[in-house]
């Protein structure tokens, strides 16, 4: 149970029970996994000289660059998967504080576009995740979080349990969009992994709108 402080509510750390702001402590955080260079375009963790890994050099993608925070595994694939199913809006809250951090270190874009769920998911889930996690952007910036001009319209299967080959047939044709006044885009998802459905959602944008450049951000980055 969280208790005053001063004006600072304080709140138990999920991960190791002791006091923590934001329902994670700063001791967990500082174990949280982040390789130290990554492919500029899609975020994988590489070594090395190159900027850029091999798929994407010799295939690359439809989005521009991705920026991510964590590695998806240990403490940080937990914590997300707790807040998407099992409804902890506390984590949702404070990755929302580190995506906004990160934000504020990019270019300007004219528009951020969240990773729609379809009608299904949504259902099934209550929320959109990734939604969620662009509260604080929506709050603290003047840049339209647009979540009409795009839309699922083709329920996919779980992309994790597929391979790369598979999720890419999966995913076409999931996404009907709009016309959009917009020239440079930011996509949000909360996880990148083969990067096949922000590679159709940026594929769909950029073929049926004005849009010239899609960027990508999203929490974590998995292998």
């Amino acid at each position: 149970m969280g208790i005053y402080q001063g004006l600072i509510l304080k709140q138990t750390c999920v991960l190791c029970s002791e006091q923590a702001n934001f329902c994670i402590c700063d001791t967990c955080a500082q174990d949280f996994s982040s390789s130290p260079q990554r492919c500029k375009t899609c975020a994988y963790p590489i070594t090395g000289h190159l900027d850029f890994c091999i798929p994407c050099l010799t295939n690359s993608p439809a989005f521009n660059r991705t920026y991510t925070l964590y590695d998806y595994q240990g403490a940080i694939a937990q914590l997300i998967k707790d807040f998407k199913y099992n409804q902890q809006f506390c984590i949702g809250n404070y990755f929302a504080r580190q995506l906004y951090t990160l934000y504020q270190t990019l270019p300007t874009y004219d528009a951020i576009l969240p990773m729609p769920l379809s009608k299904q998911r949504i259902k099934q889930r209550g929320f959109n995740q990734t939604l969620e996690f662009l509260r604080k952007i929506q709050q603290r910036t003047k840049t339209p979080i647009d979540i009409r001009s795009v839309q699922r319209i083709k329920a996919t299967q779980p992309l994790f349990e597929l391979t790369p080959e598979q999720r890419r047939a999966e995913i076409k044709g999931a996404f009907s969009v709009t016309s959009m006044p917009y020239k440079k885009i930011l996509l949000v998802d909360d996880i990148i992994t083969t990067g096949a459905s922000l590679n159709e959602l940026a594929i769909t944008i950029l073929k049926n709108t004005q849009v010239t450049h899609c960027d990508v951000m999203t929490l974590a980055r998995a292998e």
